[in-house]
């Protein structure tokens, strides 16, 4: 892929994501979700993506990081997920995102959760992050990796920002692409990381097709709730990626910069 072509797709992207974070998620969407996902739905965190109680337990479970540690979240949207391990963990955390109106919110979102002095986030672009070498002891991101557009540019620069032996944490997909799922090992490989963890998430296709379906019966509802311009985005994301999900994997992954 070319540089402009990357550019094309990280501006389009960017628009794309301005436009969803525009108003706070609604409280019809936050129903959808909580039926879908039971008791192990994050309630506190109110995640926008599909995360969960126990994925996020088993991010913190691997991050192996604690007071005086610093943490990044790449793709950290309105921040609740990393807030919640933030505390959880007691590390410093910086979240970063290209959305200005996701990290308005998020630093919003930072007051409720009572630990404002260790939180910032920032608007920006992983592959280009004017932070120095080896500034970080841990990284996650939660359902983000898969937006991004030049993988092999963002996991070097994850791989630059942490120090030696620190953990990368995420959660995102695998798509099938022609005849090839997209696997994200090699990125990491070729990134100066060891893979520590590479599994599938447990019972995740039956409720991200359970929120997928109830979004396309409720649009109605989402519309009059977040407005068109901030419903548009799951609307589209849900008749968009619903067809495939038998083809997709969610994966958990935890990498080691060496």
């Amino acid at each position: 892929m070319s540089g402009e072509n990357i550019e094309t797709i990280q501006k389009n992207m960017k628009n794309l994501f301005e436009q969803f974070y525009r108003k706070s998620k609604s409280e019809s969407l936050r129903d959808i979700f909580r039926e879908a996902y039971g008791s192990d739905y994050p309630e506190e965190a109110n995640p926008d993506g599909f995360v969960s109680n126990t994925d996020l337990q088993n991010i913190v479970d691997h991050l192996n990081v604690g007071s005086g540690d610093r943490i990044i979240d790449i793709g950290c949207g309105r921040g609740g997920p990393g807030l919640w391990i933030a505390r959880k963990t007691g590390a410093t955390y910086l979240g970063i995102d290209l959305s200005e109106n996701a990290v308005k919110q998020a630093n919003e979102r930072a007051k409720a959760f009572g630990i404002k002095g260790n939180v910032r986030f920032e608007s920006g672009d992983i592959c280009s992050l004017n932070i120095p070498d080896n500034s970080f002891n841990g990284a996650i991101s939660i359902d983000a990796v898969s937006f991004i557009p030049d993988l092999p540019k963002a996991f070097s620069e994850i791989s630059r920002l942490l120090q030696p032996k620190s953990n990368l944490v995420f959660t995102t997909w695998e798509k099938k692409k022609v005849v090839k799922i997209k696997d994200y090992r090699r990125y990491l490989l070729n990134s100066g990381f060891d893979i520590k963890v590479y599994e599938e998430v447990n019972d995740w296709e039956r409720r991200q097709r359970e929120v997928y379906e109830k979004t396309i019966k409720l649009k109605k509802t989402l519309i009059k709730d977040m407005g068109r311009d901030g419903a548009f985005g799951w609307i589209l994301d849900a008749k968009t990626f619903l067809p495939g999900l038998k083809d997709s994997r969610r994966i958990f992954v935890v990498a080691t910069k060496k």
